[in-house]
């Protein structure tokens, strides 16, 4: 959408701010609107722009940003498409160490057998976290003092 005004030999549109970053943004389709973006989304918060007439040029689609706006928009962009590429290279690196981990959890054998457990002499007690003998100063706690 565009304004011109021909007393003030100007033209105007409106820029659609970078929309929030919510959730996943990253894997929106489109990573252009994490940007200041031309033409504005419905329901964009605005920043409308000027330019002198003689700077606006004409394509087959109509008017034509100027290079210098173009290049200021391209540069928002890029930022928003570097932080998605990062994102989505930091998602695959976790991916990678996830699945490692459950392959390397799938090859190892079953856990040794613990040694059994030392003979308790009749009427003792054994700690309630490590089932070892517990000395009778310990019966209150019911357990070793680093257990």
């Amino acid at each position: 959408m565009w304004f011109y005004s021909v007393s003030k030999r100007e033209a105007a549109t409106s820029l659609g701010r970078p929309h929030a970053r919510v959730d996943q943004w990253w894997q929106a389709p489109d990573l252009s609107v994490f940007g200041l973006h031309h033409p504005p989304c419905a329901l964009d918060e605005l920043e409308r722009v000027t330019m002198p007439l003689g700077a606006l040029e004409l394509g087959p689609g109509g008017a034509v940003l100027p290079q210098d706006l173009q290049k200021q928009l391209l540069d928002s962009q890029q930022e928003a498409r570097e932080e998605a590429k990062g994102r989505k290279d930091s998602e695959a690196r976790y991916a990678r160490a996830v699945r490692e981990s459950q392959e390397r959890a799938a090859r190892t054998t079953a856990p040794t057998p613990l040694p059994p457990l030392p003979p308790v002499p009749a009427g003792g007690l054994r700690c309630e976290v490590c089932r070892r003998p517990l000395d009778p100063l310990l019966a209150r706690t019911r357990r070793h003092i680093l257990c």
